[in-house]
């Protein structure tokens, strides 16, 4: 009976390495991940006044941009992101429709010169934001609310 135990235990201790190996392995392999830093909030910016509210709008119209220059069409789809009181977003909703094609035309005018530097997604998606909210701004700007449009949302972009 002694020459029959020493296999055991070695197929015993055998098994505890591979088990236990296995056991510690899945352990650390499960353990969760942190989630990575979110960026920082600059300290300058300015907190929002509390009477008003951040309102996203989908603009209807595509934009079909087409450049000779360029053998690529552009079809923009478009959103705004506006923060003012109750009272202004709904002034401002009755100067978009008021002043529709004449804002449509000078956002299509704009992007038409982006589109003639790159037809590039990629940096289309970089550049047009900056230029089209400050023409939007420019139309729709008054003394009271001088910039309405925080920021102009590309929330489609296909060339063809």
């Amino acid at each position: 009976m002694s020459q029959a135990t020493p296999p055991l235990v070695f197929a015993v201790l055998g098994f505890l390495c591979l088990g236990g190996g296995f056991g510690v392995a899945a352990f650390r392999v499960m353990q969760p991940v942190p989630p990575p830093p979110f960026a920082q909030v600059p300290k300058d910016e300015v907190a929002p006044e509390p009477d008003t509210m951040l309102v996203y709008v989908p603009l209807e119209e595509q934009l079909a941009v087409a450049v000779a220059e360029q053998p690529v069409r552009v079809m923009l789809t478009l959103g705004v992101s506006l923060r003012a009181s109750v009272g202004d977003l709904v002034a401002l909703k009755a100067d978009v429709d008021e002043r529709r094609p004449a804002l449509l035309a000078a956002l299509l005018k704009v992007a038409q010169v982006e589109v003639a530097k790159t037809a590039e997604p990629a940096v289309l998606l970089k550049t047009l934001p900056g230029p089209l909210r400050d023409v939007v701004n420019k139309a729709l700007g008054t003394d009271a609310l001088p910039e309405p449009v925080e920021e102009v949302l590309i929330m489609g972009l296909v060339t063809q």
